[in-house]
């Protein structure tokens, strides 16, 4: 470890995190970087022995949940472990921002002790809830362990591909910009990568910081090694790290070729949770055990692993807003199996995307976005999004170049109809653009069937 290394982890960390209230971060970030190494056994017993702690608390200082357990003829006694979760409904968003402000706050936690989070809004549905800084300061440790995990470490340099910089200490400006110069961070908009001259000068400044890790919403960093491929532009950077949409492997390849030999890591958080990433072993994603219960659900019961279904979490940190059971609407398959990497946190075998990504064929079977990563391989589509108005009824949207032409447009049909069917109805929307969404996402497929078929828990009190 580097002098630079060693002040940042035993000397500026420390004491910048204690200053701004987040005291928590460095040592539960030893906890993590100790505890992924544990038995499975071990980690689940401290998910039962967490678990009885939150029940414990949100009974006692949570209306909402106060309200459900006794309409059940439940007391905390009777969630012992992750099994008894079972006996508590599964909420969604819808849930969450009806009530986070009323029922489902924390009434032990001061005004002056919680902050007011929101979510990125990509869905088009933005998600506020409360959090603390301690909450906060668990989620960043479980980011950096991810990142520590990829083969970054504290005091090398990083950049951040996004629509505004993060800062820690975001309230201080002075003290933020601080922040930035000792962890050796530098940022890019996102905004503008629609633009050529950018995109160059975005590598020129690659190529001076020379960051050990990038990190961007994938569609972003993937949008970005396209347009570098095509100019003849390259940047070496060893670690990439991609979250926030669905990363397919055509993606992965092509990130990996503008940004060799540099490998891709992909995350998988949200709504204040990190909650999976990948090792260097590349056979799926980590999950964050020890502060996040991961169940996998099809029709209300949980799916065996290996079964796609939907992700419903219990963050085990969080009692200002409490996540427990909560649908979030992401599809992904689930494995314990033992990782060659030696750490015995269960993965996400397949993270497939939002539910809302997936499309509903007429048997009823759900489609992925990987069934349909041809569109990537026409040379006369720039871009495209795909939209299933209903289960017979799909709107592609293209923008196309000048060599696309009638063979092309027919392609794209008979594509769509191998997989949806040849009853299918495919409208073909050649458009001068295709916009991200507000948080700067790039969606590729939207399901407005699953949309409008969402089913969760409802209390009766709306």
């Amino acid at each position: 470890m580097s002098i630079y290394r060693w002040f940042l982890r035993q000397a500026a960390i420390p004491i910048g995190s204690h200053l701004a209230g987040y005291g928590d971060f460095l040592p539960y970030l030893r906890q993590l970087e100790e505890s992924q190494w544990w038995s499975w056994a071990q980690i689940r017993e401290l998910q039962n022995a967490k678990l009885r702690r939150l029940i414990n608390h949100v009974y006692q200082h949570v209306p909402f949940y106060r309200q459900v357990m006794q309409e059940r003829g439940l007391t905390p006694d009777d969630i012992q472990t992750v099994d008894d979760l079972e006996k508590l409904p599964i909420v969604d968003k819808k849930i969450i921002a009806r009530y986070y402000d009323t029922l489902m706050r924390d009434q032990s936690l001061p005004d002056k002790a919680l902050i007011q989070a929101r979510s990125s809004g990509s869905t088009g549905e933005r998600l506020y809830y409360w959090t603390t800084k301690a909450q906060k300061a668990k989620k960043w440790a479980g980011l950096f362990r991810w990142w520590r995990m990829a083969g970054y470490d504290f005091g090398e340099p990083y950049v951040t591909l996004q629509l505004a910089g993060n800062r820690g200490l975001r309230h201080w400006p002075l003290v933020g910009h601080i922040e930035w110069l000792l962890l050796r961070h530098h940022w890019l908009s996102a905004w503008e990568l629609i633009d050529d001259d950018v995109i160059k000068r975005y590598v020129e400044h690659l190529k001076t910081w020379r960051p050990k890790l990038f990190r961007s919403y994938a569609s972003n960093m993937f949008l970005l090694a396209e347009r570098m491929l095509e100019l003849g532009l390259h940047v070496s950077i060893p670690v990439l790290t991609t979250t926030g949409d669905t990363l397919t492997e055509s993606m992965r390849e092509t990130i990996e070729q503008a940004f060799s030999p540099g490998r891709v890591f992909n995350e998988y958080g949200g709504d204040g949770m990190q909650i999976a990433a990948e090792c260097d072993q590349h056979d799926g994603l980590h999950i964050n055990a020890e502060s996040v219960i991961l169940e996998i659900v099809k029709a209300g019961k949980r799916s065996p692993d290996g079964e796609l279904g939907e992700v419903v979490l219990t963050n085990l940190e969080a009692t200002a807003t409490p996540f427990i059971r909560y649908n979030i609407h992401d599809v992904a398959t689930l494995s314990h199996e033992p990782c060659r990497c030696g750490r015995s946190l269960p993965r996400l075998s397949q993270l497939a995307g939002r539910l809302t990504d997936l499309f509903v064929t007429a048997d009823g079977g759900w489609l992925t976005v990987h069934h349909a990563c041809f569109f990537r391989a026409m040379d006369s589509i720039e871009a495209f999004q795909v939209i299933q108005k209903d289960i017979q009824h799909v709107v592609v949207k293209l923008v196309v170049n000048n060599d696309f032409g009638e063979a092309d447009r027919q392609s794209v049909v008979d594509s769509l109809h191998a997989c949806m069917g040849k009853d299918c109805q495919v409208t073909i929307d050649v458009v001068d653009e295709i916009p991200p969404t507000p948080a700067g996402k790039r969606l590729y497929f939207i399901s407005e069937v699953i949309q409008s078929s969402n089913r969760t828990w409802s209390d009766g009190r709306a």
